[in-house]
């Protein structure tokens, strides 16, 4: 107990690093769409809930390093609304630009705006791929302690989740990543999906896991394949 305690605090020190972000940096960095490789797919950053982009930095920077174009999406704004409605900002911002082979990389409830769209908007493929770090695929019992109506799409039980999980033919186009031990989700039966790739590290922590060497490394092996 005094162990998963000190993951615990651990972790929302990760919490509150990511949240200081948006403190220094209002607009990504200008080699997200700057530096640039043609034949590198373009990378859409789709954070989690109460969060801005600024929480994938650290993966988003290693993504754009290799040459990926990487989209930020302010209208998403601190992803509070319900997954189906993100999803569509999203889906507009790929057909505004004319993205193809666009990989999302996502945190927590970012990995079901991804899902959603490959379930219900992806008609044209022009979404190959969703990365889902530390994503409740399965919903989250935690949600139960949080007495907000934006967090109730993330029961087990709603029928949010329940509909993504009859749309399993998608999830051979997603790679779910998710740690040894998670405050916020149970790993293997939340993050585990059936039939994608399902990648366990040994990290502690809900949001430590975005900081991660052998995420993003794996991420930047991911995005490519």
């Amino acid at each position: 107990m005094i162990k998963k305690l000190g993951h615990w605090v651990a972790d929302y020190g990760y919490l509150f690093r990511g949240k200081l972000h948006p403190i220094w940096r209002h607009t990504p960095p200008d080699h997200y769409l700057g530096y640039v490789l043609a034949h590198k797919n373009p990378v859409i950053l789709i954070p989690g809930i109460t969060s801005k982009w600024h929480f994938l930095k650290y993966i988003g920077d290693a993504l754009s390093y290799q040459g990926h174009p990487v989209y930020v999406i302010k209208e998403l704004g601190y992803m509070m609304g319900e997954v189906p409605k993100l999803a569509r900002i999203v889906r507009d911002f790929i057909e505004e630009r004319d993205l193809r082979n666009v990989v999302m990389v996502c945190h927590s409830k970012g990995g079901l705006v991804g899902k959603y769209i490959l379930a219900f908007q992806n008609a044209d493929a022009r979404v190959k791929k969703v990365i889902a770090v530390a994503t409740p695929f399965l919903g989250s019992h935690m949600v139960k302690l949080i007495p907000y109506q934006n967090y109730k799409e993330l029961l087990p039980e709603s029928e949010l989740v329940r509909d993504l999980d009859t749309k399993q033919d998608v999830n051979r186009s997603i790679t779910s990543i998710y740690g040894f031990w998670d405050n916020h989700i149970w790993p293997t039966t939340h993050a585990h999906l059936e039939g994608a790739k399902n990648i366990q590290v040994p990290v502690y922590g809900h949001h430590k896991i975005l900081f991660d060497q052998r995420v993003k490394d794996i991420v930047l092996t991911e995005v490519d394949v």
